[in-house]
């Protein structure tokens, strides 16, 4: 599964949830505030070694990753590119023209959609949903109602794309395949998202009476029975990236 989380040794895996959440908001903070398709691309150069060095990432599910958002990203730059005014004319092909201004602005969201999902991606394959809990309701004194509900739909993003994936395989034993033509895969594309949308109203249902059924919500305070181990060096990188953002939004 590529959006999920796994055990591992590696430094993001040490890093405690709330500070890793903090860099997490840094990062995001600093993608919406540069502007420049340069900077953007500094950035998720940092990214891609944050996720390989530090988190331990194959290349595969980096490229994976960028090619999941790319599905976006691409048409949006394109139609960007065709519609955001400018001045500075770098093509012209008949009543279509490129400015440099409308390049820079395409290039830099589509640059910021793949390093805050690439971002994300990162923090869910390093952070077990538990701790993050135990994090939210001991350390933040949340409700634990609502970190709960933040770590059912952490939980729940790998079980669709397994319900996807087997919804796809079922097709293809059965010999449906996507139709050509664009009306053809909507409609295929639509059953197929249903499929999936009712599979995930079905576990939220089996979810909802299991939760139910153990009580869950009927006491104020909850225990844990694990604590989550926070490494001495994880707050200090969290104010380093915060110190980090502030100067960049200074610079910039």
């Amino acid at each position: 599964m590529l959006i999920q989380f796994e055990t591992g040794n590696t430094l993001l895996h040490r890093m405690d949830p709330l500070s890793k959440m903090t860099v997490l908001f840094c990062v995001a903070v600093m993608a919406m505030v540069l502007d420049h398709f340069s900077h953007q691309a500094g950035l998720l150069l940092l990214c891609i070694a944050a996720a390989r060095g530090l988190a331990g990432l194959s290349w595969m599910r980096i490229a994976r990753g960028i090619r999941l958002i790319a599905i976006v990203a691409v048409p949006y730059f394109v139609l960007t590119s065709l519609t955001a005014s400018g001045e500075t004319v770098v093509l012209a092909w008949g009543p279509l023209a490129f400015t440099a201004e409308a390049l820079n602005a395409a290039a830099a969201m589509s640059l910021r959609m793949i390093v805050l999902f690439l971002s994300s991606l990162v923090y869910i394959v390093t952070t077990d949903p538990r701790a993050l809990v135990t994090e939210m309701v001991v350390r933040l004194r949340l409700p634990y109602r609502f970190a709960f509900g933040i770590s059912a739909a952490l939980t729940f993003i790998p079980l669709l794309e397994a319900e996807g994936t087997q919804i796809l395989a079922a097709h293809q034993v059965r010999g449906h395949r996507p139709p050509k033509g664009i009306t053809g895969r909507i409609r295929w594309w639509g059953r197929f998202v249903t499929a999936v949308l009712l599979n995930a109203l079905r576990r939220v249902q089996q979810t909802a009476g299991a939760m139910e059924s153990k009580g869950f919500g009927a006491f104020p305070d909850r225990t844990f029975r694990k604590a989550v181990a926070i490494p001495w060096w994880s707050p200090w990188s969290a104010a380093a990236g915060v110190l980090l953002t502030l100067l960049v939004c200074w610079i910039v």
